[in-house]
């Protein structure tokens, strides 16, 4: 499901340190995943390079937004009622920026929401 950008570009000055990746990251676009429940925010976590022993998300070393957020939550009976919440900022003029999810991250997140109760996804 998509957000509306207003909301979005809220989200992202809400949260400051979202600038800080920049100076972490080397990748062209930055891709950033915040689960929220009850209007707080439980986790963040944006994309990165990484191997498959970094863990879950591996496709072509790149750890996934969505996959490094929902690893951080840990437990996934804590997704009931929450949203995850995934948008895509573009190094260069660091505006926001169509995000959808890859193929797969797709079936993961499905499972997320018919097994664990996720209510929404929402890219930007």
């Amino acid at each position: 499901m998509r957000m509306d950008k207003e909301s979005m570009l809220q989200l992202f000055h809400h949260y400051g340190s979202i600038k800080s990746l920049w100076q972490k990251s080397k990748l062209r676009h930055i891709h950033v995943a915040v689960v929220m429940k009850r209007g707080k925010m439980m986790e963040m976590a944006s994309n990165y390079l990484g191997s498959r022993t970094s863990g879950c998300g591996y496709d072509n070393f790149s750890i996934h937004a969505e996959r490094a957020v929902l690893k951080k939550v840990g437990d996934y009976t804590k997704l009931n009622g929450a949203i995850l919440i995934v948008f895509r900022i573009s190094r260069g003029k660091h505006e926001l920026v169509e995000s959808t999810p890859c193929e797969t991250c797709r079936p993961h997140l499905e499972k997320c929401i018919k097994e664990y109760g996720l209510r929404r996804v929402y890219h930007s």
